[in-house]
């Protein structure tokens, strides 16, 4: 498991009394309706509400947490991250956001990609 999804920057995702994130709080934070966190997740409308543990969903949201994380240790704050997230368009991805790559479950492509800046910038 990522050490970023133990750590108290998720916390605040959690659903209350639960070991899953909150889709409603994920969408809050990315400015996000129920129906369009359903559909960059891939499920059904009411998915987020009805099941909201329910895997493809939960998967979706930790990556999206995942890449947040890195990006917020980047920017050092966090809605500027989530900004940069939705709207950036990355070049090395041909000009798609971080948002539309994690949509087509590449998050992992965008974490390397963030943190091959964050090496070429420290070191």
């Amino acid at each position: 498991m990522n050490t970023v999804l133990q750590s108290p920057f998720v916390e605040r995702f959690r659903e209350s009394d639960t070991p899953y994130l909150s889709p409603a709080r994920i969408g809050e934070c990315f400015g996000f309706q129920v129906q369009e966190l359903a559909e960059r997740a891939h499920v059904h409308r009411n998915t987020p509400t009805a099941r909201p543990q329910a895997p493809q969903l939960q998967k979706y949201l930790q990556d999206m947490m995942r890449v947040l994380a890195i990006a917020t240790e980047m920017t050092g704050d966090e809605k500027r991250a989530v900004f940069l997230l939705r709207n950036e368009p990355l070049r090395a991805f041909g000009y798609k956001t971080a948002d539309a790559m994690i949509q087509e479950g590449r998050a992992d492509d965008v974490i390397a990609y963030l943190e091959s800046l964050i090496s070429g910038a420290t070191g």
